[in-house]
């Protein structure tokens, strides 16, 4: 079965072309908008290893499951007539759910990814090397799955984007820079000279691998596909409520005090993100702001131990 993309829609930019917003009553808009929210949690939040919050984290049968039941879905859709505006959707879940499976079945290899680069763990060149071998089994499947399906890297915003792409870049560094020099004022304090350089190398490899693989696997994946679903708007909020939802599994490890502070945060980094990656068609400012504040966590995180 055929599951290429009309060409049209990948081409088209998301500042200035967007797809027009499937027709429908704002109840029913509501009810699918609840309807493509339950199915992003049932990926991002109940699916992924890093934290043991629900029974189905890191279950691999599920993860399976999930799998096939989008990729079934989305061929479904792709058939129908009357439900193939549909099918795109299903199909970004599909692969969305593909990266936990793969992450499950490989993710207990990173000590072998280790031992080839002769690294020891716990330091600070693990934690980058990791997050570099963790954003591999994200990014490769992503890119290879759209590919397969007849889109092009520019569907998930892997291109340069429009003429606001320079205030992209532009905004997007001078937050890196501000968040660099704001940690270094704050943290750069507790480390001595030689850690402070490893940490800020590490750190550097870290926050540009997780900014990558998030960026793209909530954000680049789905954007597209739900703006003719459920609007501009709905499509930054909705993006922007699972991003939150995939950090609140970090109750595994804060202060339940601490929880609601880190969802509001990551919930207006979302905001942020997103927004940009629609004006500029492009992923590429978006994961500037992203890695500023993974940076910033990085660093200061390890300066507290």
């Amino acid at each position: 079965m055929n599951l290429s993309m009309p060409p049209q829609s990948a081409a088209k930019s998301t500042q200035d072309n967007h797809p027009n917003v499937t027709s429908t009553s704002l109840a029913g808009r509501a009810g699918l908008f609840i309807l493509l929210l339950i199915c992003s949690l049932v990926v991002f939040l109940l699916g992924p290893k890093h934290y043991q919050l629900f029974p189905t984290n890191g279950n691999i049968i599920y993860a399976v499951c999930l799998t096939i039941i989008f990729l079934f879905t989305a061929l479904l859709l792709r058939s129908s007539k009357k439900l193939d505006r549909y099918w795109q959707i299903a199909y970004a879940f599909f692969v969305a759910s593909a990266v936990i499976t793969v992450t499950d079945l490989l993710g207990d290899y990173n000590p072998s990814f280790l031992r080839f680069f002769n690294v020891t763990p716990d330091t600070n060149p693990a934690y980058g090397l990791e997050k570099v071998y963790e954003a591999l089994l994200v990014v490769i499947p992503i890119l290879v799955l759209t590919l397969v399906s007849g889109a092009d890297l520019g569907s998930i915003f892997l291109k340069i984007g429009n003429q606001n792409r320079n205030w992209g870049f532009g905004i997007g560094s001078l937050v890196l820079v501000n968040y660099f020099t704001s940690v270094l004022i704050f943290f750069g304090s507790g480390y001595e000279l030689p850690k402070l350089g490893s940490a800020i190398v590490w750190g550097v490899v870290f926050s540009l691998c997780n900014s990558l693989l998030e960026e793209l696997w909530i954000r680049g994946l789905l954007m597209r596909k739900l703006i003719p679903l459920v609007g501009a708007a709905g499509t930054v909020l909705l993006t922007s409520i699972t991003f939150a939802s995939i950090h609140f599994l970090g109750v595994a490890y804060l202060p339940a005090t601490v929880v609601p502070v880190f969802v509001i945060n990551t919930f207006t980094l979302g905001l942020a993100c997103g927004i940009l990656m629609l004006k500029t068609d492009s992923i590429w400012g978006a994961f500037l702001i992203h890695a500023a504040a993974d940076l910033f966590l990085f660093i200061s995180t390890l300066a507290a131990r």
